[in-house]
């Protein structure tokens, strides 16, 4: 490659031309370049084809510019005098003449090969000289030193080829007839020249010598490719390559077209935009679009995609004008680089509009000009095949393949198309495209629309042309509108470190997917193939999905992915699945039933006896520690096989806890359940059982047989052997070997470790651990009431001080959770807003965007959401008399103050918005429920004893509430702070007890303020309140009649002994 390229800038300038069909038009003055142009176009295209002493010339020249060394004009003229040089641009004579003396020629002779000695072989057909044109044909042998003037040279030591037999590659080229030249002999004559061989063209290239030989030239060419152009990547020798004719001398450029007047849809004074972001759109015709260099190009090929500049030249009319003749059109040049192409018209209409965007407009395509009609043409076929099957599926998604092809072979294509009818053929050949152009269209749909690709003739299509889905070629950067725009980088997320169990999970259900990732370098995201396109790009940032991403910025509560990343080969395969799917049999969910409950099989066994003397005798029960059955001594603890009813299902498996008689053989079963009943299914250890705590006592009769159950224990250092291959066999196979090491939770499907329970020395012949763990959890789940309260009984009622439920106990001044079907509030619920409902009967036609109305749905309403809790206070636990006088503890009552929620009270749905979420109200309603009701204990506190803030109170623990209000029948009140001097009591009495969270009592208020237990207030409660109130407290009034008394006795005194002093004094006188 690198002696053919440089080998061609030897020949003669005809033959430059034949591959550089661009450089004879610069030459020939056809473009319309100035001369500086013209000269740096015939740079860029020989630079590098140029001979290193050539470009060291031509980069001399450009430093002496640029330190002004130089001027422009000399500049120019040295380059071109270099560039004549380098192409052979000289007289015909001259040039033959200063060639032959270049390669060592004489006039009609021939030159020595300098590696030549002296009795080489004579199997060495072609010589190293080229023979002058007189010469007689014929395959001559080696030369002698006589054809020529003897040269010298030094002796070499390089072995070449042609020193052996093994013939050359050059050699092996057929001669060609030589060129005729009148120059030379005067007459025109055919000769054939010899070709010099390889190596010694290879060690005069690299001595940077200059020769001249045509026909090497020709005979390279066949084994050199074609050089292509470097943008549109079309051959440079192709004659169909056609270059632009140029653009009229009355062309504007694209800013000045735009503000044409004959382009305007509005007068001026005429305000028609309705935003400054949209581009304005016109149509053109007779266009022609080419690359930098003027090659006329296909749009179509992946060319704009691939960052290449495009441009088109053509006459653009106003949107309205539908003419595609030149006539009202204004003549533009060198339009764009264009930034994207796009087809429309899916509405039934028989064109397929397409259209391109530049940086500045919309353009739609009419006609195209006279030489580019060939090349449009033949893009014309495929878009009219996507427009059809676009329309065919906007109405028949449930269309088959053949469904397609008959509509597509019955469809006749617009005229003056260069094709008359489509067929299958003509759908196969295009059927990448079409399925690209079915993604695009895909993507600008909504969100809520079916994507036309999983269509079932589509994936048919897909899977007979063997399309590559998410094959989208990167879209233009958009450097042109957005020059600081970054790209971000797309890099895939790598695999995750996983534990020993999830990875032979993954490797065993997902091998294929790892495989394939592993070759493609891109993981697997969630739902996506993660390996197709448009999984690998990266996140746009401009939808509504990405802005409402956390890491862009938004709330994150969507969750959904980017709409530039619909992965295809997932909607297909969804597809598929969803069809499959419908065809199968649907399968009956199996029912789980209790080990108890299952129905078992009744042995005929004749051979069944008591070993021993019975152990203990419980009334009519005789309890034995070991029986025969069938010759197979069985006792208690061993473990024993049951036959179920239904001879499909599995052996039932229990362990023997007690055998007794009482008229039959019976024997009580602690169950075991298999792998296959829990929620492990199919994948569990087929010799792995569970412990249930189900148990069932049986008649011996139902025994299949002895099996054995072993109990692996946990090793004492499990937490340090997570992830570790556990290649240790527990048990061999052989049907009646099991083991187990867990306890099974049907109800919560659970996995536990069994509890230890050691059985007392009394109890071990009937122990059942399922029957104690059985027996506590009843107990537990059954009310109790303990300490009663003598002081407080009464006739019809006992009192108690401890209650328990569940394990948890319960008193006088407790909070506790109830249903919210417990008890209801005095104050009336807000209602709801009624939305309107939607009409059923609508016509979608005439009101296609009916379906946006509202309706009852409401994304993220509470409405249904279920209500929570009751709260309350217990006041009293107390049980109800019977008729005999004793308590009937089957029903045990509370009676408890109700706690109010901020949406319970007057204030609605509304009120809870505004408050803590942990925050109640007070009140002196009371409820009675039953104990039965009550799911749980919660602390409910007043805020002004907390000595700590509400905010750390509440985050302690759950189940903790606070209160600073008290909810009255007429509205909500402040709660009073104890253990303050304060003044007398208000009239209206709403002040909490000290102690107890409740409202103080008429009597109660009465003694605070003084008044005797034996004084008696009338009227109702709020009357009473206010004569409290509003009195005197008696203690006061006593204090101050005593201080009163006092004064008035001491001046009574004084007045008493007035007179005896006076008549002392008299006396005295």
């Amino acid at each position: 490659m690198f002696i053919a390229c440089r080998v061609i800038l030897m020949c003669n300038v005809n033959d430059v031309y034949v591959h550089f069909p661009r450089l004879q038009v610069l030459d020939e003055g056809g473009d319309s370049l100035s001369d500086e142009e013209c000269v740096k176009e015939k740079l860029r295209l020989l630079q590098e084809f140029l001979l290193t002493d050539t470009q060291d010339q031509l980069k001399i020249l450009e430093d002496k510019l640029k330190s002004s060394e130089l001027s422009t004009e000399v500049y120019m003229s040295e380059v071109k005098a270099v560039l004549k040089k380098a192409l052979g641009v000289v007289k015909e004579d001259e040039g033959v003449e200063q060639n032959r003396h270049l390669n060592g020629f004489s006039e009609n002779g021939s030159h020595k090969d300098e590696g030549e000695q002296e009795g080489a072989m004579d199997t060495q057909e072609e010589g190293d000289a080229i023979k002058s044109p007189s010469a007689p044909k014929g395959r001559g042998g080696r030369r002698s030193k006589a054809d020529s003037e003897p040269k010298k040279s030094p002796a070499s030591t390089r072995v070449t080829r042609n020193s052996g037999k093994q013939p050359t590659i050059l050699s092996m080229f057929s001669r060609v007839p030589k060129r005729k030249s009148d120059e030379l002999n005067g007459e025109a004559t055919n000769g054939e020249a010899e070709v010099k061989p390889e190596e010694d063209i290879t060690e005069e290239v690299s001595q940077g010598d200059a020769y001249f030989i045509p026909h090497l030239c020709r005979c390279l060419n066949f084994n050199t490719p074609p050089p292509k152009c470097p943008d549109c990547r079309q051959y440079l020798d192709d004659s169909d390559l056609k270059f632009f004719q140029g653009d009229p001398d009355d062309a504007l450029d694209e800013p000045e077209m735009l503000t044409d007047e004959r382009l305007s849809l509005f007068d001026a004074n005429e305000d028609g935009f309705e935003s400054y972001e949209d581009l304005p759109q016109h149509k053109i015709t007779n266009f022609s679009v080419y690359d930098k260099r003027g090659h006329l190009c296909p749009f179509d090929s992946g060319l704009i995609e691939k960052n290449v500049e495009l441009y088109f030249s053509c006459a653009v009319k106003p949107i309205y004008d539908d003419n595609p003749c030149m006539d009202g059109g204004v003549p533009a040049k060198k339009l764009g680089p264009i930034n994207a192409w796009w087809i429309t018209g899916f509405d039934g209409g028989e064109k397929a509009l397409i259209g391109f965007t530049t940086a500045f407009a919309d353009y739609i395509l009419m006609d195209p000009s006279e030489e580019y009609s060939p090349i449009f043409a033949l893009m014309q076929e495929k878009i009219y095949m996507s427009k059809i099957v676009v329309e065919f599926l906007q109405k028949n998604q449930d269309a088959t393949y053949e469904d397609l092809l008959n509509k597509i072979e019955t469809t006749v294509p617009p005229a003056g198309l260069n094709f008359n009818r489509f067929t299958e053929d003509t759908l196969l050949r295009h059927a990448q495209f079409v399925v690209e152009q079915m993604e695009s269209y895909d993507e600008a749909g909504d969100s809520d629309e079916q994507p036309i690709i999983i269509t079932p003739c589509m994936r048919d299509l897909i899977k007979l042309a063997g399309v590559t889905l998410g094959k989208r070629r990167a879209a233009r950067r958009q450097a042109i509108r957005h020059p600081t725009k970054i790209e971000k980088d797309s890099k895939g997320p790598t695999k995750a470190t996983t534990t020993k169990l999830v990875y032979l999970i993954f490797d065993t259900f997902f091998s294929d997917q790892i495989d394939q990732n592993n070759k493609d370098g891109g993981g697997v995201k969630r739902h996506r193939c993660g390996v197709c396109e448009v999984c690998q790009a990266p996140d746009c940032g401009k939808c509504s999905a990405c802005k409402d991403m956390i890491k862009f910025g938004g709330s994150g509560r969507s969750k959904q992915a980017c709409q530039k990343r619909r992965c295809p080969n997932l909607a297909v395969k969804e597809a598929e699945d969803d069809e499959n799917m419908d065809e199968e049999e649907v399968l009956p969910v199996k029912e789980t039933k209790k080990m108890s409950q299952a129905k078992k099989k009744k042995q005929t066994k004749n051979k069944i006896s008591w070993v021993g003397e019975p152990i203990k005798t419980d009334g009519r029960k005789e309890y034995y520690m070991k029986v025969c059955v069938e010759n197979e001594i069985v006792e208690v603890g061993d473990c024993v096989s049951v036959s179920p009813a239904d001879p499909s299902h599995p052996l039932y498996l229990a362990r023997i806890t007690a055998l007794w008689e009482d008229g039959e053989k019976m024997f009580h079963a602690h169950w075991f359940c298999r792998g296959t009943d829990t929620v492990l299914g199919e994948s569990s250890d087929p010799l792995e059982l569970f412990l249930v705590d189900e148990c069932e006592d049986m008649q011996l009769s139902f025994v299949h047989g002895k099996v054995n159950v072993l109990y692996k224990a946990p090793s004492e250092n499990w937490f340090m052997e997570g992830g570790m291959d556990d290649d240790i066999k527990v048990i061999e196979d052989d049907g009646k070997s099991f083991f187990y090491q867990l306890l099974y939770d049907g109800d919560c499907a659970r996995f536990e470790s069994p509890p230890k329970v050691t059985p007392s020395e009394d109890s071990k012949y009937k122990f059942c651990a399922s029957c104690v763990r059985n027996k506590e959890r009843g107990v537990q789940e059954v009310p109790s009431v303990y300490e009663p309260l003598e002081d407080e009984e009464s006739d019809s009622k006992v009192f108690y001080g401890l209650a328990t439920l569940k394990g948890e106990q319960y008193r006088v001044g407790d909070s506790v959770y109830l249903p919210p079907e417990a008890f209801n509030f005095g104050a009336k619920a807000v209602s709801p807003v009624k939305r309107s409902h939607r009409k059923d009967c609508v016509d979608e036609d005439l009101h296609p965007e009916y379906y946006r109305k509202s309706s009852d749905y409401i994304k993220g309403s509470n409405l249904d959401a279920p209500q929570p809790f009751r709260v309350g206070r217990i006041k009293e636990i107390f049980c109800n008399r019977r008729c005999d006088g004793k308590p009937d503890r089957m029903e045990i009552k509370l009676r408890l103050y109700k706690f109010y929620r901020p949406e319970n009270t007057h204030k609605g749905p509304k009120g809870a918005y505004h408050s803590d979420i942990n925050q109640l109200y007070w009140s002196d309603e009371e409820a009675t429920v039953n104990m039965a009701e009550v799911l749980g204990r919660c602390q409910v506190e007043y805020a002004e004893d907390l000595v700590e803030s509400v905010q750390d109170y509440s985050s302690k623990g759950p189940d903790r509430f606070y209160f600073l209000e008290v909810r009255m029948r007429d509205g909500c009140y402040r709660a009073k702070r104890w253990l303050r001097v304060r003044m007398t009591f208000q009239c209206l009495g709403r002040v909490l007890h000290p102690e107890q969270h409740r409202v103080v009592s008429v009597r109660e208020c009465a003694r605070s303020q003084g008044f005797p237990d034996t004084y008696r207030f009338f009227g109702n409660i709020l009357d009473k309140h206010r004569q409290v109130g509003n009195a005197v407290p008696p203690p006061l009034s006593k204090a101050i009649g005593l201080e009163v008394r006092k004064c008035v006795q001491e001046r009574m005194r004084e007045n008493a002994t007035e007179p005896v002093k006076q008549e002392k004094m008299e006396v005295c006188n």
